[in-house]
């Protein structure tokens, strides 16, 4: 046995992986802490969804079409996509990164973009990928944006580069969480501006966030970078509410 692989025996042995969902110790990879069972469990988005804000359809007999509220609401962004819907797992990882600050998650979204074979965008065909903003002091709260933590996992995945400091959140609004409907589309309304117009003009942005809810945090980031010259904004998210 080599001194490598003895030594990563004895870190196995003194540090073994386990699941951070379940607990369980048979992983599905060395390195992800997640195991397959909870990997099968996961509720990932196929088709058919709607072709602009990707909410899925719970029926085979249909193609790909605009839900209703994409016919009648306005969509500043051409597309959003999520890897699956916000419950069960999905939800308890996200849960994981974003409350109890398990930065280990960041590498099992990597592995769930493999797991689930997610070709719904092509990652490598933008400019440059911008994590939706926290406003400061949410982010002195957090101590961390779990929008860059995934950003940077598409960053290394598909060599695209990622933009901290293109958009900006200019005014401290309620947790969208705590708001329905209509008051979270007024919550975030004017919240956001570009820092510096001339980094987006005719640029192909994709908008990174955990989860899509209503879709008003994405819709008014794509309506700025739309104002501000962008030619392109679509949007991807871990999970998505249905």
């Amino acid at each position: 046995m080599g001194w490598l692989k003895l030594f990563s025996s004895a870190l196995d042995y003194l540090f073994p992986s386990y699941c951070l969902i379940c607990g369980s110790q048979d992983v599905y990879q060395a390195g992800y802490l997640i195991c397959k069972e909870c990997i099968d469990s996961i509720s990932f988005i196929t088709h058919p969804f709607c072709s602009c804000c990707g909410k899925p359809f719970f029926t085979e007999n249909s193609r790909d079409h605009l839900c209703s509220d994409c016919l009648s609401h306005k969509s500043h962004f051409n597309f959003v996509r999520a890897l699956g819907t916000y419950e069960g797992i999905l939800e308890k990882i996200i849960h994981q990164l974003k409350y109890k600050h398990k930065f280990a998650v960041g590498n099992i979204f990597n592995l769930l973009l493999d797991a689930c074979q997610f070709n719904e965008i092509d990652f490598s065909a933008y400019d440059f990928f911008i994590p939706v903003p926290l406003h400061q002091r949410r982010l002195r709260q957090r101590g961390f944006n779990q929008a860059v933590i995934i950003g940077k996992v598409l960053q290394k995945k598909y060599k695209v580069p990622l933009r901290l400091m293109v958009l900006e959140r200019t005014f401290y609004t309620l947790p969208q969480v705590s708001l329905r409907g209509k008051e979270r589309k007024n919550n975030v309304r004017n919240a956001f501006r570009v820092k510096d117009l001339k980094v987006v003009q005719n640029k192909s942005i994709l908008l990174l966030d955990d989860v899509f809810t209503t879709g008003a945090t994405i819709n008014e980031c794509a309506r700025v970078l739309k104002a501000a010259g962008a030619s392109r904004v679509d949007g991807f998210v871990v999970a998505r509410a249905v």
